[in-house]
Formats: C-alpha cells, sequence, structure tokens
C-alpha cells in the first residue's frame, strides 16, 4: 500500500542538515500568552487551544480574516482570536470555566466576521470535555501536566477526546510548546516526535519519503478510511523521525520548519518551487506531480 524510502529520506536529510534550522520560542504575542502571567492560565491556555487546533478550512471555503488590519489564516487566525480572549478574559481558559463552556461562550472564540467555524459544537465539547476531566481527575492543569517525560504526558492526554488520536498529532503539539515555553522539562528527548498534519504529510508524499504502490487514492482525492490515515500517519512520523535522526535536527525544530513551509512553500496549490531547498530532490518536482495528501476532513485529530 505505501513504504517508507530511505534513498529518499537520505536525499531530504541532507538538504535539511545544511539548513541551520532555529526553533521557535513561541512568544509571539498576536498567538501565545506572556510568560510572565500565572502559569495556570498558560497552561490552560495551551491545553485548550491546542485541543481545538484541528482543521479550519474545508472544500466549502477558507476561516481567513483581517484582525485590526492584519491577515491571519487557518490556526493563525485560531490562536489570534484566542489572544484576544485571553488578553481581556484569561480566566476563560480555567478548567473551571471551560467546564461550564456554552455554545454562546465559544462563539466568543470560533465566530469572526459573522462567520464562524465549520464545526464549533465539536470544538465547545471538546473544550468542556477538557474542563470537566481536568478537575474530576486532576483539579488543576498544574496537576494534569506534572510530568517528567513526554511519553507520560502523551498517557494522560489520551483522557481527553481532543486528544485520542492514536498517532498523537495534537499531544505532540502541545508538547513542543510546553517544552519551547520550558512550562515543562521533558528528560526523555529521545521520545519527541513531529506532530503529523496534512502539511506534514503532503510534504512527506511530493518529497517521496513515503511511496505509494498504488497513487490513485491520491490522485482521485478519494476519502480514505480512518484505519488508513492512522496507519499512513504513522508511517509519516516514522519517516520524519529518521529524516530528524539524519540530519541531527530535533523533530520539535523539524515540525516547526515543516508546518511553516507546508503553508508558505509547498502549498497544496501553486507550490513555489523556485523558492524550495529540496526542488533538486523532490520527487513530486521530477514527476511533475505535486499531490495533495491524503482526503481525510471529518475528524478533529488534525
Amino acid at each position: 500500500m505505501f513504504l517508507i524510502d530511505r534513498n529518499n529520506i537520505s536525499s531530504v536529510s541532507k538538504v535539511i542538515a545544511e539548513l541551520d534550522l532555529k526553533r521557535d520560542s513561541y512568544d509571539d504575542p498576536h498567538f501565545f500568552p506572556p510568560r510572565s502571567v500565572d502559569q495556570e492560565l498558560q497552561l490552560g491556555y495551551f491545553v485548550a487551544m491546542v485541543a481545538i487546533d484541528h482543521r479550519t478550512g474545508t472544500p466549502l471555503g477558507a476561516f481567513e480574516g483581517y484582525v485590526n488590519g492584519e491577515f491571519f489564516h487557518g490556526a493563525d487566525l485560531l490562536y489570534r482570536l484566542g489572544m484576544l480572549i485571553f488578553k481581556d478574559d484569561p480566566e476563560f481558559f480555567s478548567a473551571d470555566r471551560l467546564s461550564r463552556l456554552t455554545y454562546d461562550d465559544s462563539r466568543r472564540l470560533l465566530e469572526f466576521d459573522g462567520r464562524i467555524i465549520w464545526d464549533y459544537h465539536v470544538r465547545t465539547f471538546l473544550l468542556r470535555d477538557i474542563g470537566e476531566k481536568t478537575l474530576e481527575f486532576y483539579g488543576s492543569f498544574r496537576e494534569l501536566l506534572d510530568v517528567r517525560n513526554v511519553l507520560e504526558l502523551i498517557e494522560r492526554l489520551k483522557l481527553f477526546r481532543a486528544y485520542e488520536d492514536p498517532v498523537a498529532k495534537k499531544s505532540y503539539l502541545l508538547a513542543k510548546f510546553l517544552d519551547g515555553r520550558e512550562l515543562v522539562r521533558f528528560l526523555d528527548k529521545e521520545n519527541f516526535e513531529v506532530a503529523v498534519d496534512n502539511h506534514l504529510s503532503r510534504l512527506a508524499i511530493r518529497l517521496g519519503i513515503i511511496r505509494f504502490l498504488d497513487y490513485t487514492y491520491i490522485e482521485k482525492q478519494i476519502e480514505v478510511p480512518r484505519d488508513f490515515d492512522v496507519e499512513l500517519r504513522l508511517a509519516i512520523r516514522k519517516a520524519w523521525k529518521l529524516v530528524s535522526k539524519l540530519s541531527n535536527v530535533d523533530p520539535f525544530t523539524l515540525d516547526d520548519f515543516l508546518w511553516s513551509f507546508g503553508r508558505r512553500v509547498c502549498r497544496q496549490n501553486k507550490p513555489k518551487c523556485g523558492d524550495c531547498p529540496f526542488r533538486d530532490v523532490c520527487l513530486a518536482r521530477s514527476l511533475n506531480k505535486y499531490w495533495f495528501e491524503h482526503r481525510y476532513i471529518l475528524t478533529w485529530y488534525y
């Protein structure tokens, strides 16, 4: 069905090793709270926002627009709206408030310019579930996140519906933020992984570090079943981990780069191959077949 191509992994790794990648600090005030505010509220913000950080756009339209004269798209707009609420009402992200979240409450976060995100009922449910279970099982976000290794964090987060993805996209994204902000100090950095979403999947397919025996599902954009999606993203995660090891770039730094690169350069439509450092090793470019990622839309996993 599909396989990991170690030859292409080697070629891609050599390019990445030469890019001098730097880790983000996750301090941009457009998207993240100041480090000076109460730690419980910082933790609540990250747990809650990552919980609803999945597909924002659908074939029906993009989630984007201007906020105070600045344009934001997709996840950037979601976090920008989150920070507007955090600035005015940081207790919104407390476990107690989340546990009592109403649809009217969530519209403050998920509605923009008269439009509301496509699955706001689902995201409201996920946020309420976070608040209820945090209070019931841990009492606070500090206690929930009182861990020393990332595998323990992944296991704890499985309690929540938002973090039940077998590939743990949201869990590793949260771990990346917590580690980068020094809110949690993980001792098992060898267990870090990239957070596999549609961008990292598309890059893996186009670069050929994942190869298909039959590209029909990809080329015809046929909706794949859940098991196929999970198996494929697990393989993609493994492939990027090999790239991380060969390039000597840690998975969280690699994830920062790949996510941004997939949005800015190797986009679904009209990829900017002239700006791409991988153009000489890219399978898609060599075949002139700029595949999209596999199609699996109705999910809150990523």
